[in-house]
């Protein structure tokens, strides 16, 4: 690691239960955590040369949207995400400023927004007890649910981790950032783009009932991380 890194806030984090944790713990019961980071773990190594997260993780310190209790729009739109093709989702979401776990391999330079002014954001993931939350974006406790996914809108989902955003507007006191990502893609594995499929089940901290939610799979198969 760099010195130039360190003065950023950058911190390597290794491939264990500890980033797991911090991703995860957001969204879900204790129970529920251990039983998907065992599943995780044994899934991050089905392909050690591809697929080893050592420096693909790491803390940043700064701006960045907080989308996790957030629903998406569809655009109309196809956005590519590490080679392949999804339909486009649009999320309005609060500017947070302090740490946040970013994957390199899909922004190498975390510190360095999309457009390279104060402008734009990129969405990064941090643990949150309360975040300002639509339509008044009052800070307010977050709720952490599960769900099947299925064919309606309120049980599909979005992934907005590491997703271009641009800020917008200002809201009581809250800055709001518009971010653009896949719809139906998991978050995780974190090197792949891969696809949800109806039956699997998803996590998320936005309103029950909410349309495409940002959230992720949680992996209970090594072969749900092959699809």
């Amino acid at each position: 690691m760099t010195n130039k890194n360190k003065q950023q806030g950058f911190e390597i984090l290794t491939p264990s239960y500890r980033w797991g944790f911090l991703f995860f713990k957001v969204f879900i019961m204790k129970d529920i955590i251990m039983s998907f980071l065992s599943h995780l773990k044994k899934a991050l190594t089905l392909k050690k040369t591809e697929e080893k997260v050592d420096h693909v993780l790491k803390v940043y310190n700064g701006k960045f949207a907080f989308c996790g209790a957030s629903p998406a729009i569809p655009t109309g739109n196809i956005i590519t995400v590490q080679g392949r093709e999804f339909r486009e989702g649009r999320s309005v979401c609060p500017v947070m400023n302090g740490p946040s776990i970013a994957n390199v391999a899909l922004v190498p330079d975390p510190s360095v927004t999309p457009d390279g002014t104060e402008n734009t954001v990129w969405s990064y993931f941090w643990y949150f007890d309360e975040v300002p939350q639509a339509p008044t974006w009052e800070t307010l406790p977050t709720v952490n649910r599960s769900f099947v996914i299925g064919d309606e809108p309120s049980n599909q989902m979005s992934n907005m981790f590491c997703m271009p955003c641009k800020v917008f507007a200002e809201e009581n006191g809250v800055s709001l950032a518009e971010c653009f990502g896949p719809l139906n893609e998991l978050a995780v594995p974190l090197r792949r783009a891969l696809r949800a499929h109806k039956g699997q089940t998803s996590i998320t901290q936005a309103p029950e009932g909410s349309p495409y939610p940002v959230g992720t799979i949680i992996p209970v198969t090594n072969n749900q991380l092959e699809k």
